[in-house]
């Protein structure tokens, strides 16, 4: 598949373009002003609880300035038909109304978009596939590679603090400061400042 758009947000937004009509066939037409996005969602990267980290998030218009809808869908996704998946379930929630949570106008925009599984954490099946496939082909190819969270970076070079009476401050690696103590330009030998 080839690369029609230059950017996620791009895709992100002929994608919600292409589905506006199902939601419009459901009686549930999206809001005028929706903004989506490739970013994090308030949680991060941290896991809920049940063990899922939030891979897509709305936020409510009375959050917003200029009283948009905000989408967020996660960088950890890459896969275009869960990215569709995650962004239908965050219009659902645009479409139905915040205060609906996982209930009530979201549940019947949910079902009635082919989502499965539990409401709070849908997923995409062939039904869903169906129903998507051809803007999918009209999209082209998700311009994003996933980002892999999984594994904090570990600093490996810590760096020690060097300090003299006047405030003069340097920082250096274990390294060289086997070498020997660094020299203010005033006062000569500093010290190292020992962290609790």
């Amino acid at each position: 598949m080839k690369q029609i758009h230059p950017t996620r947000e791009a895709w992100l937004e002929e994608a919600m373009s292409e589905v506006s009509v199902q939601f419009r066939k459901l009686g549930f037409p999206l809001p005028p002003a929706i903004r989506v996005t490739c970013g994090f969602t308030s949680g991060g990267t941290r896991k809920r609880k049940g063990g899922a980290v939030l891979v897509g998030e709305c936020w409510d218009s009375s959050k917003s300035a200029d009283k948009s809808f905000e989408i967020m869908v996660s960088p950890v996704e890459d896969d275009p038909i869960r990215v569709m998946g995650i962004l239908v379930h965050e219009l659902c929630h645009a479409a139905a109304g915040l205060k609906s949570g996982h209930h009530g106008d979201f549940a019947v925009l949910a079902r009635g978009m082919k989502l499965e599984g539990k409401l709070t954490a849908t997923t995409v099946g062939a039904d869903f596939q169906v129903l998507v496939d051809p803007a999918l082909k009209r999209l082209g190819e998700y311009p994003h590679a996933r980002l892999n969270t999984d594994k904090k970076v570990i600093q490996s070079t810590r760096m020690l603090k060097c300090v003299c009476t006047c405030g003069y401050t340097v920082r250096l690696s274990a390294k060289w400061l086997a070498v020997g103590l660094p020299h203010c330009p005033n006062h000569g030998a500093m010290t190292l400042e020992v962290q609790a």
